[in-house]
């Protein structure tokens, strides 16, 4: 088998099997529900990371290779122009009864190396065809694992990131700190009334109004190391602020949220928030922050709402004075 058409069927075997795993991949690449239970996708992040980062290699190679390819059918149109330009050159010597120093094997040599160039050129512009229709399909699966990326770790509705990405950030955030790392505050944000409002005004009015808050902690907040929906009208924050600096940056982000209702057709809607925080207190586990700060909400939720409170070990306590955290 001639050197070149190896080439081309190790490169396309390759790619072959390439595009086949990534296939069998994106297939597989929604979690499968069965009742109650959730199925992990195969792989996970850093997975689909690492292997859109083969797909760009790939791309590259193809890419780079294809210019090689190009080059050297270049060149070999250059020397079979030369052979051609050759035998034409004795052909005319011969019609016109000039010597042209050449015998009839020279002649039969040139026609068979213009043969095989030929042959190779029809080669290797099959293998340039394969590696150009192999680079635009790579970069529509990495175009495609991209945007799957991003969609597992956004939420839909509020364009924040989703729970999912939160989980992981919480992991990676506690497993620093615990390693000697910095240390973090944990936010955890509701609506108040969200249920009176979804069944006063309609769904998709409590979609507006979760969409409003989450663009006001996006913002508020942008230097967070996450913002993020957790999961029905609750937000979850992960900052490296100081817990009590955290407190009255929040209790901030909670008076301009109530003191600017929702304008959803005629009607005006008063939405207010409810915050707790906590932070790392020589915890072994993430469980124990988780519960603190759910202790601290469940007070602002429990003593009036529209309130912030934080607990940073000895207890949930109220940020502000109980006259302005007023419901």
């Amino acid at each position: 088998m001639p050197p070149v058409n190896a080439l081309l069927l190790f490169a396309s075997s390759i790619l072959a099997v390439v595009l086949v795993l990534i296939g069998f991949w994106l297939g597989r690449r929604r979690p499968v529900k069965l009742e109650s239970m959730e199925i992990p996708p195969l792989v996970d992040d850093d997975d689909r990371q690492r292997i859109v980062g083969l797909l760009q290699s790939l791309a590259r190679w193809t890419n780079e290779y294809s210019g090689n390819v190009s080059s050297y059918q270049s060149d070999l149109q250059q020397i079979s122009d030369h052979v051609r330009q050759s035998i034409n050159a004795v052909q005319r010597d011969r019609a016109s009864g000039r010597a042209s120093g050449r015998d009839e094997t020279q002649m039969l040599s040139d026609a068979r190396v213009m043969t095989l160039i030929s042959q190779i050129m029809g080669t290797n512009e099959e293998l340039q065809t394969r590696l150009q229709a192999a680079e635009k399909q790579l970069e529509e699966q990495t175009q495609q694992i991209e945007s799957y990326l991003t969609e597992a770790r956004t939420d839909g509705l509020t364009g924040l990131f989703n729970r999912r990405a939160f989980d992981k950030k919480l992991d990676e955030m506690f497993a620093a700190y615990r390693g000697g790392g910095s240390s973090f505050v944990l936010i955890l944000v509701d609506i108040d009334h969200f249920k009176s409002i979804n069944d006063t005004y309609g769904h998709p009015v409590g979609d507006t109004v979760l969409q409003r808050v989450a663009a006001t902690l996006g913002a508020t907040l942008s230097d967070a190391k996450i913002v993020s929906r957790f999961g029905g009208e609750e937000f979850a924050i992960l900052t490296e602020t100081p817990i009590r600096v955290s407190g009255d940056r929040m209790n901030k982000v909670r008076k301009k949220i109530a003191d600017e209702p929702i304008q959803v057709g005629k009607d005006s809607i008063e939405v207010t928030i409810s915050v707790g925080l906590s932070e790392p207190r020589d915890d072994l586990a993430i469980g124990p922050i988780v519960r603190r700060t759910d202790e601290a909400l469940y007070c602002a939720k429990n003593r009036g709402r529209n309130r912030v409170y934080f607990n940073d070990g000895s207890g949930p306590q109220l940020v502000g004075a109980p006259e302005i955290a007023r419901s």
